[in-house]
């Protein structure tokens, strides 16, 4: 596991603000899935997150569903001294447990972590990943679809990563939209007014791109097996990462979730202790 004792280691917003493909996918009627005991440990872990990274929702979902008790802290995304002081770089998740003089790294190492300890409760919570190569075929087909979608509306949104203005900034610095790469989207020349401006271009482009995003999660309604877990056999690994992802379509007003695939983001969003943004939408 990634883990090290510690000391190891002005420009304007947008204007609107092992089981593959062949596995069968099938309806299945939703069971009343039994909430483990709730876990305190004193001192809580601690994780250090952004609310809209989807590697940090890994870990949190993954700790509500087991029912432990945590403190969440979100960090401001231009925030490099506290990412750096416990891990030596700029980098989210972390966990630091204060008892044990432990800081850990990578989303799916902390949830090994409290998955494999019965300090936390029951272990084995989670199955392994089955290496569906459908629902990893439908991610890839929607990644640069997402970026244009998603971007500009983290910019937009009350997350507490983006409050002020330098933490908004410094993501569209760093975080480019289709069609340019990092090396063009990075370089001087092209400016921070020019990425504002590409941002605002992206979020205009939604009436296009709606069509699109709802034609894919009509697709992706048939590869969700049940409204508790997306693949047979109950939860595991293939939930914490499309839960994960799936969490941010919730930001797009106007996107269309089939009936399971919206049981399944509001059943773990319960369990799993985590708001969807439904109520944001833009």
């Amino acid at each position: 596991m990634a883990a090290v004792a510690r000391g190891a280691m002005a420009v304007r917003r947008p204007r609107v603000a092992a089981r593959r493909s062949a596995v069968k996918v099938q309806a299945a009627a939703s069971t009343v899935v039994a909430q483990p005991p709730r876990v305190v440990v004193d001192p809580l872990p601690k994780v250090y997150v952004y609310d809209h990274c989807p590697f940090c929702v890994r870990v949190r979902l993954a700790l509500g569903l087991k029912n432990i008790k945590h403190e969440v802290v979100f960090m401001a995304n231009d925030d490099k001294d506290t990412p750096t002081k416990l891990l030596g770089k700029k980098i989210a998740p972390i966990l630091e447990r204060t008892d044990k003089d432990m800081i850990m790294g990578e989303s799916l190492d902390i949830i090994a972590y409290f998955d494999e300890s019965e300090e936390f409760g029951a272990t084995g919570a989670f199955a392994a990943a089955s290496g569906r190569d459908d629902i990893k075929a439908w991610m890839k087909s929607v990644k640069d679809l997402l970026r244009l979608l998603h971007r500009p509306r983290y910019m937009m949104a009350a997350l507490p990563e983006f409050q002020q203005k330098d933490s908004r900034d410094y993501f569209v610095m760093g975080h480019p939209v289709p069609p340019f790469d990092k090396p063009e989207w990075k370089d001087e020349a092209f400016g921070q007014e020019k990425r504002w401006e590409e941002f605002n271009k992206a979020f205009e482009m939604t009436p296009e791109l709606l069509p699109q995003l709802n034609e894919a999660l009509a697709k992706l309604e048939g590869l969700i097996y049940s409204e508790d877990y997306c693949t047979e056999g109950g939860l595991s690994y293939d939930d914490i990462d499309l839960w994960a992802r799936l969490r941010s379509i919730t930001l797009v007003k106007g996107a269309e979730f089939g009936p399971k695939t919206k049981a399944y983001l509001e059943n773990l969003s319960e369990r799993g202790d985590i708001p969807l943004y439904f109520g944001m939408a833009c």
